[in-house]
């Protein structure tokens, strides 16, 4: 098998509209108390705090594209010269919550009536016509692990030597529908709620391109590698894990176990921290397992760019290489973790190289 690196990242979020903005903000930020959200969106006849992407397009596609064609900009520098032909052809793999539901609503309140779809795909393959791409996407959507479960079955192919390159992207754009339904379950957090009291959604565009820790055509080089993922589900709710954290804890158990790392090997952990007392609760105690008094240094990153849902693995982590590159930080060994609504739950294990190619 081969070991798989991430070659280039790609980021736009309210933290800023490249990686380097993002993870400088980030950083710069973790030395003090987090900002309050920077925007309200109004949803329900209330306003809700939100985090919406650094961008000034106004429209849903025009910041679709831009946000989208941002990122693609950042992995394509990746590659080696000589090789821009190959971009084309590189696979690409899109997770998303919501996909282009906000692109359906602007289209509905413009036109007074309904219009769906006929292809369920379409949205990820028009992600590719703005990215050059022109293969047929996969698509991942499981809630707030999708952006792991795509990134999971990449690194795979590419270990597996089944594919050579693979562009994974997270997308999470503005949607009523979205915040409605968390609304109506009672788990926004109201204006001015102290912390963990409800999520603060927010949207994100961030992505990598993956390759083999060899491969000569990808000139790029993050510094870091793929060491082990885990996916798994907790049937114990639709809306939260089991208050043990039993399931959690055997995902990341089964992540450091993939990447053979033990729990004292880890220098930094990125938990989920969504916001709802319930799964911190449940997190918390999954730590406690497996980590004991032990816990690593930890960085949450909810509070700095909002709850990405779909994109969040793929914002978080970005944001999170960002900030450690501009921190100038000697973290070699980062577990993160995440728990999506309906029970998905995902963990992924990065590992620093020793001499970046």
């Amino acid at each position: 098998m081969k070991r798989v690196r991430i070659a280039a990242l790609g980021h736009c979020s309210a933290l800023g509209r490249d990686t380097r903005t993002a993870g400088t903000t980030l950083a710069t930020g973790l030395r003090a108390r987090p900002p309050a959200p920077p925007a309200r969106r109004r949803v329900l006849e209330q306003d809700w705090p939100w985090y919406p992407l650094a961008l000034a397009e106004d429209t849903w596609a025009a910041r679709a594209q831009a946000a989208v064609r941002g990122v693609g900009a950042e992995l394509r520098c990746a590659l080696a010269a000589g090789t821009d032909a190959r971009w084309q052809d590189i696979p690409l793999f899109v997770a998303s919550s919501s996909l282009q539901a906000g692109a359906l609503e602007e289209a509905t309140r413009h036109s007074g009536r309904i219009e769906l779809p006929e292809d369920a795909a379409a949205f990820a393959t028009e992600v590719g016509d703005w990215l050059g791409l022109r293969g047929t996407p996969w698509v991942f959507s499981t809630t707030c692990t999708s952006a792991f479960a795509a990134l999971d079955a990449a690194a795979a192919l590419i270990a597996a030597g089944e594919i050579e390159h693979a562009i994974v992207l997270g997308i999470e754009l503005a949607n009523d529908i979205t915040m409605a339904g968390f609304a109506a379950l009672g788990l926004l957090a109201a204006a001015d709620a102290p912390a963990g009291s409800g999520l603060v959604l927010g949207e994100a565009v961030a992505g990598m391109l993956l390759c083999a820790a060899d491969d000569s055509t990808v000139a790029g080089d993050s510094g870091w590698r793929i060491a082990g993922s885990a996916l798994g589900v907790d049937g114990h709710s639709p809306t939260g894990p089991a208050p043990d954290g039993a399931r959690i804890a055997a995902v990341l158990d089964r992540a450091l176990r993939a990447a053979a790392l033990a729990p004292a090997d880890i220098d930094l952990l990125k938990p989920h921290c969504g916001g709802l007392a319930a799964t911190d609760e449940a997190e918390a105690r999954a730590l406690a397992t497996v980590f004991g008094t032990r816990l690593p240094a930890q960085m949450a990153l909810k509070p700095c760019l909002g709850h990405t849902l779909g994109a969040s693995g793929m914002a978080e982590t970005t944001a999170l290489l960002g900030a450690l590159a501009a921190a100038g930080s000697d973290a070699r060994r980062v577990l993160l973790n995440l728990i999506g609504f309906g029970g998905s739950i995902a963990a992924l294990a990065l590992t620093r190289a020793a001499t970046p190619r």
